[in-house]
């Protein structure tokens, strides 16, 4: 801090932490937020002074941290009572260090690195948790770093401990070098982003942790009450269901899905019903390594094996289901409730275009076949599936036991109760159930209205009052046609809650109470009139039929109106090469610019090397001709080349008159040259002339290649 390149220099290590401060800040992890940026100055400016008294380090580390207390407590005191109390302490705690750390080992080692370190760490975890628009910041840190890192080199260099550097070229290419591994690094690190993550090393961790110990759960995770920025669907969002008085209709693509035939994709299974909404019992986690097949319950015996793939478009844990899981082509972790599979995750969370492949067991059911299914239910079916609340409201159980009079069969119950719900308009501008109201009493006796929340939940309880097991489904409808064949597009506005109804030798059959159509101001997306859901009956449906004709698809641009798939929809998934979208305009440019500027200027630093390993090149045993014949050459360069008859002598006056202030050195070396060349000595030179020589060649050599330009000593003056 002598001068203006030290100040400069402390200036730019506050720019680089700044800019990653800074992202933290714009983010609104938290509102209100601590002044990260306050936090950083004072612990810069903390330091600074410490150092500036020449404390013992072990002295600046401690005073650093004891500051850094009351600062955090100053910053956090107005989150004490906040559930983001602990990631507030966490942001604060975190700049403080990054800044005192990065000052200490810029004023004391003149080391940059670590500021650059910390900054990329804090920078590329947050970016990875931020939508794309964010990413500008990477490019701003990435050029402040740069310069940070160049000019710290500078000022080392003007330090005496690295005056004395003899092969000034070989630093200077070695330091460019590492800068454009630098940014080779940094595109290749930014090309993966926002989504900095390792699967396999997730996948290895949960595989091998108890899932009971899920950090997620922990009371100790400091980011369970800080909302995410970016489309997230994880199980534990879905631990509940409360009814609402709004569901999902955003065009917002979740998932892409690759399949021989459309299907309810399905996302988890509810068994506990209350008045409030859905719950799951306890449940047991099993842990299924890959392309393994599940062994805990059996499919049906009159079922086929169906494959599909899923492509994500969003993070999430989920993985869709048809049918009865069998396997997957990842680790997983299968979640069993009462008898059955009630959700399958991933072991890690899955970022999106992270694709996975599942293999399911679809059961071939008839309405016929399941008239003649029976009631022949097994114990646990009949105590967990047909579970009610103690105070469940005795005008349903009236309602239900009146609809299903006339039903003989656990299939003709669905029929009957359908039958009435579909009577009920559907409807989407809605007021959710009053305080202590029960849900399904609410929707059907007061409100007489709602969504498909709503329409299963009073099928399913309806069903168990009447001795029917079955349980609430929440996924995807079949989705919209994409650009390939059998690719369907599920968008948000597609979330879907349908009830599954068990039935014996068939198992769980998807059943649709949600009304097709309706005259009210809300329009259904559900496309099936018929109870059961079968990939045959959606197959009949007109509105599904372009999935087995694509080509129709491509050609029928008459067709509009809402069952219209959306151009974007016809575009597919996102491509394999999302840069520019991701890194930035900014940072695309600098890194094309500085991946050109590589090409040009490592080979010219190669041959100005070459120049001076040319120049500088020992050979003892011809050290005084060598020497004499690389004077010649320098002299050449300089247009002082010797004539064809000159003597080495006459050609030594020459350049002792060139470079009056060398004149000894030329004279030493054109005397060992002669006496070498003329002389009767044979060998090399002994120690003291040896010395001697090589002293007087890095004087007289070094002032001659003063005069020479750079593109001189990089072509060797042949231009």
């Amino acid at each position: 801090m002598t001068d203006w390149l030290g100040w400069l220099n402390l200036f730019l290590l506050v720019a680089v932490l700044e800019v990653a401060v800074l992202s933290l800040e714009r983010a609104r992890w938290i509102m209100p937020q601590p002044s990260l940026t306050l936090v950083l100055i004072l612990a810069v400016f903390a330091v600074w002074s410490l150092v500036a008294f020449r404390l013992h380090g072990a002295l600046v580390h401690a005073l650093s941290l004891a500051i850094g207390v009351p600062v955090a407590i100053w910053q956090v005191n107005v989150f004490r009572s906040s559930d983001v109390f602990s990631f507030a302490v966490f942001l604060t705690v975190i700049t403080w260090v990054m800044g005192y750390l990065s000052t200490w080992f810029l004023l004391r080692r003149n080391n940059a690195w670590v500021a650059v370190c910390f900054g990329a760490v804090v920078v590329l975890v947050n970016l990875s948790n931020l939508p794309a628009r964010y990413y500008t910041y990477f490019g701003f840190y990435f050029v402040a770093a740069v310069f940070l890192l160049v000019l710290t080199r500078v000022v080392r260099r003007r330090s005496p401990a690295e005056q004395g550097d003899r092969y000034p070229g070989k630093g200077r290419l070695f330091f460019i070098s590492a800068l454009l591994c630098i940014v080779i690094l940094a595109v290749a690190v930014s090309w993966a982003m926002p989504d900095v993550r390792f699967p396999q090393l997730q996948t290895m961790i949960a595989t091998k942790i108890l899932w009971k110990q899920d950090i997620e759960k922990s009371p100790f995770n400091l980011f369970a009450s800080v909302p995410s920025k970016q489309s997230l669907n994880t199980n534990n969002m879905r631990l509940d269901l409360p009814f609402q008085a709004t569901w999902h209709y955003g065009d917002r693509i979740d998932y892409i899905v690759n399949a021989g035939s459309p299907s309810y994709w399905q996302v988890r299974a509810y068994d506990v019903y209350t008045a409030g909404g859905w719950e799951n019992s306890p449940v047991t986690d099993y842990v299924l390594k890959s392309k393994k097949a599940w062994e805990g319950t059996a499919p049906p015996e009159n079922s086929e094996k169906f494959i599909y793939t899923v492509t994500p478009n969003i993070k999430t844990d989920v993985l869709l289901t048809s049918g009865s899981f069998v396997a997957a082509n990842k680790p997983v972790l299968v979640q069993v409730g009462p008898g059955d599979i009630i959700g399958v995750l991933s072991s890690h969370v899955l970022s999106a275009g992270e694709r996975y492949s599942v293999t399911a067991a679809i059961a071939r059911a008839t309405p016929k076949e399941l008239s003649a299914a029976g009631d022949n239910y097994s114990k646990i079916d009949l105590e967990s599936y047909l579970q009610l609340p103690e105070d469940f409201p005795e005008s349903i159980r009236k309602l239900s036991a009146n609809i299903t009079a006339n039903a003989t069969t656990p299939y003709k119950k669905v029929l009957a109760i359908n039958a009435y719900l579909s009577r009920i308009p559907y409807r989407t501008n809605l007021t959710a159930p009053p305080a202590g109201a029960d849900g399904v009493e609410y929707f059907l006796f007061t409100q007489k209205s709602g969504f498909c929340i709503h329409f299963a939940s009073a099928m399913i309880v309806m069903l168990r009052s009447v001795g029917v097991p079955a349980r609430l489904a929440i996924g995807y409808l079949p989705g919209e046609p994409g650009a390939e064949t059998g690719e369907y597009i599920l968008r948000d506005k597609f979330y879907h809650a349908w009830p599954q109804v068990y039935f014996p030798d068939y198992g769980w059959v998807d059943i649709e109470a949600t009304p097709s159509s309706s005259e009210s101001e809300g329009v259904s997306t559900v496309p099936l009139s018929e109870p059961i859901v079968s990939r045959e009956i959606i197959g009949e449906l007109p509105r599904w039929d372009i999935w087995y004709d694509p080509a129709m698809y491509g050609f029928n641009t008459g067709q509009g109106g809402a069952n219209a798939p959306s151009a974007a929809a016809s575009k597919g998934p996102p491509g394999p090469w999302p840069f520019a979208g991701r890194l930035g305009q900014s940072l695309l440019i600098i890194a094309i610019v500085t991946f050109f500027a590589g090409l040009i200027a490592v080979p010219l630093l190669a041959m100005r090397s070459s120049f001076y390993r040319w120049v500088w090149k020992v050979d003892r045993s011809e050290l005084a001709t060598l020497t004499y014949e690389r004077l010649c050459q320098l002299g050449a360069m300089l247009k002082i080349s010797p004539k064809p008859n000159q003597t080495p002598l006459e050609y030594a006056v020459i350049l002792a008159a060139e470079f009056p202030e060398r004149a000894k050195e030329v004279n030493e070396i054109t005397q060992a040259y002669m006496e070498r060349r003329f002389g009767r000595g044979e060998g090399k030179l002994d120690l003291f002339n040896e010395a001697r020589l090589l002293k007087a060649r890095c004087s007289l050599f070094g002032k001659m290649m003063g005069r020479l330009t750079r593109v001189e000593k990089i072509f060797r003056g042949r231009l």
